[in-house]
């Protein structure tokens, strides 16, 4: 995977190279006002001094690295919290444009840690949701509880602590919060203040043909820390050499497929076979399994009426609902890299539930006659 910043890529990084260094796990645990990254972004350091992944826009890295130095002098847990609010604070010296603050934990991994961090990197794997606590203030002058991870499953069930004490866990925080579907909140728990994070699977995108167009979106979708199938039975299709950064390729034709349980980690599908028969019968398939947030089809509007009257499916509403066809936002896009860019962008705004326009709020390219 090329993405050096989601969980599911840094967990995986760790996980692979933790038996001969020493490791910080860094995790934004309060936020106030604006900042590049929000609670719950990690980072990790080793001891010698080596950072993967960012909290801040770059900003901050270095002098986290500092921090770092002294948590694995001791081994024990630090706080640091960064205030650039104020205009002759952290954020004049550095020159920093975001106005905000935020409270960042530094963890010195134990062995316990790296039990947990490996059932979360699993139940990631298998595209389960969890959520993670974190005590990151305390009025205990010890302070142990803040190198303490609890791991809980989506339903907020407790599955691993490395507490060697009883937990103080706010239930109620974590209950309202996957109620709410709230991906971060803070808790006071008998003074400890906690940090609550929902760490859900990186998003499963399958690519069902596998030319040499398709090769940027899965590159691109992998460097967005996106964990990519692509799905191409043609002996000339699909190549290794060709896509490398595919988590997976599969070869097979729809009429044989029939592990629909693969299905249940799909978030979104791009059909691109460039074949009507293949397309409509994936699209079938993905009907049937009904799974996906969002379905992009290749092609113009003309070839998608074409894709679904050859599928035979009756739910007009569904076709309606789901199928994004001719898939993409109108960029201007011609070649394959910037196909992928525009297929890319409105599949991660549906999948965000975004509507896709500028941030700035203006029309583009709105006075063009």
């Amino acid at each position: 995977m090329l993405n050096n910043h989601s969980h599911f890529s840094l967990l995986e990084y760790y996980l692979n190279h933790n038996d001969k260094l020493n490791w910080v796990l860094v995790t934004i645990v309060s936020k106030e006002g604006s900042s590049y990254r929000s609670p719950g972004a990690i980072m990790l350091v080793n001891n010698l001094g080596q950072s993967h992944g960012l909290v801040s826009g770059g900003c901050l890295e270095a002098n986290i690295v500092l921090h770092a130095k002294k948590v694995f002098d001791n081994e024990q847990a630090h706080f640091v919290e960064y205030d650039m609010l104020e205009e002759d604070g952290y954020a004049a010296e550095l020159g920093v444009g975001c106005k905000g603050k935020i409270g960042v934990l530094l963890q010195y991994i134990t062995p316990e840690f790296n039990q947990l961090l490996a059932l979360l990197f699993q139940r990631m794997q298998m595209g389960e949701t969890s959520y993670l606590q974190q005590v990151f203030l305390t009025q205990n002058s010890l302070k142990t509880s803040l190198n303490e991870l609890v791991l809980f499953d989506n339903l907020g069930q407790e599955l691993l602590t490395t507490q060697q004490e009883s937990s103080k866990i706010s239930n109620n925080a974590l209950v309202n919060m996957i109620a709410e579907n709230k991906s971060h909140c803070n808790a006071t728990v008998d003074q400890d203040e906690q940090s609550l994070t929902k760490i859900s699977a990186p998003t499963n995108l399958w690519v069902f043909g596998g030319g040499s167009d398709a090769i940027a979106l899965v590159t691109m979708a992998a460097q967005m820390g996106w964990r990519v199938t692509v799905v191409d039975h043609r002996s000339s299709y699909a190549r290794n050499s060709n896509f490398k950064h595919a988590a997976e390729i599969i070869r097979v034709h729809p009429d044989d497929f029939s592990a629909f349980a693969q299905f249940k980690q799909i978030d979104a599908a791009v059909l691109m076979t460039h074949n009507l028969n293949l397309d409509s019968a994936w699209l079938r398939l993905l009907h049937e399994n009904n799974v996906a947030k969002y379905i992009g089809l290749l092609g113009p509007i003309e070839r998608r009426g074409n894709v679904e009257a050859l599928s035979n499916i009756s739910d007009k509403a569904w076709l309606m609902r789901q199928v994004n066809g001719p898939a993409g936002l109108d960029i201007g896009g011609e070649l394959p890299e910037s196909i992928a860019l525009s297929i890319l962008a409105q599949c991660h705004s549906v999948l965000h539930q975004r509507n896709g326009l500028a941030l700035s709020g203006k029309f583009i390219n709105n006075d063009k006659n």
